[in-house]
């Protein structure tokens, strides 16, 4: 590990990260709430799979919160042999379950996109593919971690811009497909006020999917600019921050649906307004 004279310039980059972090997980914190109080009818296959992304998203929380309390409280001006040369675990649990939020989340919209496109199997094929490579270079970035028991090569290593820029071209194709099949072009059949909802939900998705597809482009640009003991950990600062947005991203296309109880309390007439697969 670096040492004590420069460990909080070294990990200054992701402890801003951590912050910001922070407050992001309080709000999908509300979030998830807000689902279980207004969507008890979704099926258990969702809430289910909902509820282990949070708590995956819960324990990234607490990993990296007690990560950096080792390195910046615990440890500090300390020359103990577990802070001068130990590992801290909660470094590779903490990547480990970013790289899965984001598999998670990736799936979740994969499968809205192979109902939005009428299961299109070759946009479908193609997301599942690039989730998959971005999930097993993360991977190989936590193998690498546990085998070289040092955060500079977590860090530094290849595979982590390999990871996100694979991330970033899966957040792509899902957000051009979103919007590809649900513009106004494609669905001018449909009655105004309905193709307003279709519009508000389809700008929904496309800018939840550009938010985290920019995060993960920044990790990528970051990696190829930092230099040096300190530069190697630039890219904890996004990196700690990328998870929360995918969660905040899943959370809000879903409680986004409470706008159609909404709107039909105000009187709007959606009974043509088709189901997604319907839409083409």
């Amino acid at each position: 590990m670096a040492s004590n004279s420069i460990e909080v310039t070294v990990w200054g980059p992701g402890f801003i990260g951590c912050i910001i972090a922070t407050a992001l997980y309080g709000i999908s914190f509300g979030q998830y709430m807000f689902y279980l109080r207004n969507f008890p009818q979704d099926s258990n296959r969702l809430k289910l799979f909902i509820m282990a992304a949070f708590l995956s998203d819960t324990i990234h929380q607490y990993t990296m919160t007690s990560f950096y309390w080792h390195i910046l409280i615990s440890c500090r001006r300390s020359m103990s042999f577990e802070c001068t040369t130990g590992f801290p675990w909660q470094m590779v649990v903490t990547v480990f379950v970013l790289y899965l939020i984001i598999f998670f989340v990736q799936c979740f919209y994969a499968h809205r996109v192979w109902i939005i496109t009428g299961n299109n199997h070759w946009i479908t094929g193609i997301i599942y593919m690039l989730a998959i490579a971005s999930f097993v270079s993360g991977m190989i970035v936590c193998c690498l971690g546990l085998y070289t028991r040092s955060p500079e090569v977590m860090f530094s290593t290849k595979w982590s811009p390999i990871s996100t820029f694979a991330s970033a071209l899966c957040d792509c194709v899902i957000t051009g497909s979103i919007w590809l099949f649900m513009r106004p072009a494609r669905t001018g059949n449909i009655r105004r006020k309905s193709r307003n909802y279709i519009s508000d939900m389809m700008w929904v998705f496309v800018n939840m999917g550009l938010l985290s597809c920019i995060l993960a482009i920044t990790v990528t640009v970051v990696y190829m600019f930092q230099d040096g003991l300190i530069g190697q950990f630039y890219t904890a600062a996004p990196g700690a921050v990328i998870a929360k947005s995918y969660m905040n991203s899943m959370m809000t296309v879903l409680n986004t649906r409470k706008s159609i109880r909404e709107r039909e309390r105000l009187g709007y007439n959606l009974t043509e307004l088709p189901t997604i697969p319907t839409i083409r």
